[in-house]
C-alpha cells in the first residue's frame, strides 16, 4: 500500500481472533517498524506472527508465505543468516522453543471469505493508514550499515556525473577493467607475489606431467602386441 499523498510505500498489520473464551472477538493493530530497505509485506507479516506468539496464542492461522521462512529458521537457520528480516524470525523461533504448549501454524487461502483472514486484513490496512496502532515495534535497524556496494561514474548531461551502482562482481565488474587490472593495486614485484605464483603454477605443472604420462603409457600398449 502506498499514500496516497507521498507516494511511499505504508505497512501495518493486525491480530483477528474470532472469539476468545470470554465470548467476543479481539483486535489487535500493530506497527511492524519497518524503515527503508525493511519497509516490506514480509515484515508486516513477520511482526504478526511475532506478536500473536507474544501473546501467548499456540493456534496461528495466516494466508502468508512467511511460515516456511520460519520453519527455515526452525531447522536450518544458515539458510537465512543473511535474511532481511533475521531478528523477527530469530525471536520468533526463541518464542516458539520456549514455548509451554506447542504452537501450531494454519496455512490458509488469502481473499476466500474467512472470517479471521479478512478481519486481519481490515486491521492491516487500518494499521498502514492510522498513525497510532495497539503495539509498535522497535525501529529496525538497517541490516546493510556495513557493506559497500561498487560503483562506477554515471555521466548525466554534458557534465554532471552520479554513481551507477554494479549489479554484480562478474561480467559487470570485469566490463569497467582492462585485462592487466585484473589484480587491481597489487604490488607484482613482492616475494610474496612469486611464491604465490609458483604455487599457482605447480598443479599445472603436474597436470601436464600427468597428461603425459598418460599418453606415453597409452602409445607404448600396442607395442606390447606380438607381430602376427
Amino acid at each position: 500500500m502506498r499514500n496516497a499523498i507521498s507516494n511511499q510505500q505504508i505497512i501495518g498489520t493486525g491480530i483477528f481472533t474470532p472469539t476468545t473464551d470470554a465470548g467476543y472477538s479481539d483486535t489487535v493493530t500493530i506497527n511492524p517498524g519497518g524503515s527503508g530497505p525493511t519497509l516490506t509485506i514480509n515484515r508486516a507479516e513477520l511482526a504478526a506472527v511475532l506478536v500473536a506468539v507474544q501473546k501467548g496464542h499456540t493456534e496461528i492461522a495466516t494466508d502468508s508465505a512467511s511460515l516456511f521462512q520460519i520453519r527455515k529458521q526452525l531447522l536450518n537457520p544458515m539458510a537465512v543468516l543473511h535474511h532481511l528480516h533475521r531478528e523477527l524470525l530469530k525471536d520468533i523461533v526463541n518464542l516458539i522453543q520456549s514455548s509451554p504448549s506447542p504452537v501450531t501454524f494454519y496455512k490458509v487461502k488469502s481473499h476466500s471469505g474467512n472470517i479471521g483472514n479478512e478481519g486481519a486484513d481490515h486491521l492491516a490496512h487500518k494499521a498502514a493508514v492510522n498513525q497510532f496502532s495497539d503495539v509498535s515495534l522497535p525501529p529496525a535497524t538497517d541490516p546493510f550499515y556495513d557493506l559497500f556496494w561498487l560503483s562506477v561514474p554515471n555521466k548525466v548531461g554534458s557534465h554532471a556525473e552520479e554513481l551507477r551502482v554494479l549489479t554484480n562482481l562478474q561480467g559487470k565488474l570485469k566490463h569497467h577493467m582492462h585485462a592487466h587490472h585484473y589484480l587491481g593495486e597489487a604490488n607484482t614485484y613482492t616475494l610474496l607475489y612469486k611464491l604465490w605464483q609458483q604455487l599457482h603454477d605447480t598443479p599445472q605443472r603436474a597436470a601436464h606431467a600427468a597428461r603425459l604420462s598418460h599418453t606415453a603409457s597409452y602409445c607404448k600398449a600396442p607395442c606390447a602386441c606380438p607381430i602376427q
